[in-house]
């Protein structure tokens, strides 16, 4: 590699580090503005939207900005679209705590179907941000497609999950990444991981018609 592209490349890198900072701080700053329960959603869609300019080439030159317009325009939808899941993340909560009440195969039994259900549950808010930046369908229909979303991609799934235990491990080892890049490095991964997906999706409908 040249020294240009060298150069070009550290540019590159360090762009996508500011983002991804920029993007962790107004994450957390988006969730608390909404009231943690009614900020988390708008916080990931104006998140996600932001980060997905980075594989794209086009990263943003306005990240204060470009967020907070589009957490007011999406607050909105992007509640509606995810209140399923916090309703879904109340019951596991609840779940969890029957399971640490109960023993035996009881226990293990519940353990299991909170496992599953916690994983499915981790793969359809992976695919949530992408959804709301992609798509414009009523509630319902994008609630069905979140829901069906991890059984029709189980390749993505996967890949979904190993990214987030890859990420929770590396939180695990060095906390002071989690505090750095907590929610914006997974949103990052995940949906590109989402977007190579859909794109494939989208492709064939197209071709279909």
């Amino acid at each position: 590699m040249d020294a240009h592209g060298w150069a070009a490349g550290v540019m590159t890198a360090l762009r996508w580090v500011a983002h991804v900072l920029a993007v962790q701080a107004l994450l957390v700053l988006g969730t608390l503005a909404g009231g943690v329960v009614l900020g988390l959603a708008p916080a990931l869609d104006a998140g996600g939207r932001v980060l997905a300019r980075l594989p794209a080439g086009d990263p943003s030159p306005h990240v204060w900005a470009e967020f907070w317009r589009a957490w007011r325009a999406g607050w909105r939808r992007a509640n509606v679209v995810a209140a399923p899941l916090a309703a879904v993340g109340a019951l596991l909560a609840v779940d969890a705590w029957v399971v640490t009440a109960a023993d035996g195969p009881v226990r293990a039994a519940l353990g299991l179907g909170l496992g599953i259900v916690g994983a499915w549950t981790l793969v359809v808010l992976a695919y949530l941000p992408a959804v709301l930046r992609r798509y414009c369908d009523p509630a319902p229909a994008a609630w069905r497609f979140l829901a069906l979303a991890p059984a029709l991609g189980p390749g993505t799934a996967l890949a979904v999950l190993l990214a987030a235990v890859v990420w929770a491990a590396t939180c695990w080892v060095a906390p002071p990444v989690a505090v750095l890049g907590g929610l914006a490095v997974p949103l990052l991964a995940t949906g590109w991981l989402v977007d190579v997906r859909l794109d494939r999706l989208d492709a064939r409908v197209a071709a279909a018609t």
